[in-house]
């Protein structure tokens, strides 16, 4: 499984939306199809999620929907789930472990579906998975290296856990390159969001070290309370030379976490596309 090899289309944006709320509203502003992902809450699980795709996919979107293994019942809920996305012309989804403390079926994690679904004679032609560039706050390391080697035997991309610094997000992927994990990257970083929004949802999944870079950036906590343009383009500007000019590193493009300020995001990165100077992203990935 490979992603996309001509250099020329490196630089592909996706955008992250919530299942709830106005994302439904706002991809419909949007002015030309994008390549959104849609989130898996743990109050509403993996069928919410489905339900979602379904409708951003009748809006022309290009979609890939989570699914969060904890949340999977059995087999035969796999099977709908994955029947409704083939159905709804659905090609890529998105395997994560899950945030909710009880497991719903067989699948305690993300690794333990794998299997299941690469078998699966509906799975979807491309399949990403989660990975943790500052580490996870309930996973050491060492579980985590394993855990991504093991996933990546069955993945199509990688997409990394939102970030704030570019040194930790070049420094881990050279060494994941050094150790052997050669499939394509999507760096996440933050969308055009509300500071607020974006330093509550950042302490909540652990991303620590790299609040801490935002503050000295910023000069202070003060920053952190107003919109997150400056960080977003910092991210950019950092990391787009890397994207373009170094294909060893096959970094794709930008997953953008919106938090549903998804047209904003969206406006804001295609500035960024035209009028900076990395490749126009032709489409993602081609499994």
């Amino acid at each position: 499984m490979t992603g996309l090899s001509d250099a020329s289309a490196r630089g592909v944006a996706c955008f992250e939306v919530l299942p709830l709320g106005r994302c439904e509203e706002e991809a419909r502003q949007l002015p030309e199809p994008a390549w959104l992902t849609v989130t898996c809450s743990p109050k509403h699980g993996p069928d919410r999620t489905i339900e979602v795709a379904k409708r951003l996919r009748a809006l022309g979107h290009d979609v890939t929907p989570h699914i969060a293994a904890r949340m999977v019942r059995d087999r035969d809920h796999l099977n709908n789930l994955l029947d409704e996305m083939a159905q709804a012309g659905v090609h890529d989804v998105f395997v994560i472990g899950g945030d909710v403390a009880d497991v719903a079926g067989a699948y305690a994690s993300a690794g333990e579906l794998l299997p299941h679904l690469v078998e699966h004679p509906r799975r979807p032609r491309t399949i990403g998975i989660a990975t943790y560039p500052e580490g996870h706050p309930k996973i050491d390391d060492r579980t985590l290296a394993a855990a991504l080697e093991h996933k990546s035997r069955f993945a199509t991309y990688v997409t990394t856990q939102m970030c704030f610094d570019p040194g930790t997000l070049l420094t881990w992927l050279r060494e994941a390159r050094a150790s052997g994990m050669s499939l394509p990257v999507m760096f996440g970083m933050p969308g055009i969001v509300d500071r607020r929004r974006l330093l509550e949802i950042s302490m909540r999944i652990g991303v620590g070290p790299s609040m801490s870079f935002v503050r000295k950036q910023h000069h202070g906590i003060r920053k952190l309370f107003t919109r997150s343009q400056g960080t977003a383009d910092e991210l950019y500007d950092a990391l787009a030379p890397s994207v373009r000019d170094d294909p060893e590193l096959n970094i794709e493009g930008f997953h953008f976490y919106t938090f549903n300020q998804l047209v904003d995001t969206w406006r804001w990165e295609r500035g960024k596309r035209y009028h900076g100077d990395l490749a126009q992203g032709s489409g993602k990935f081609s499994g």
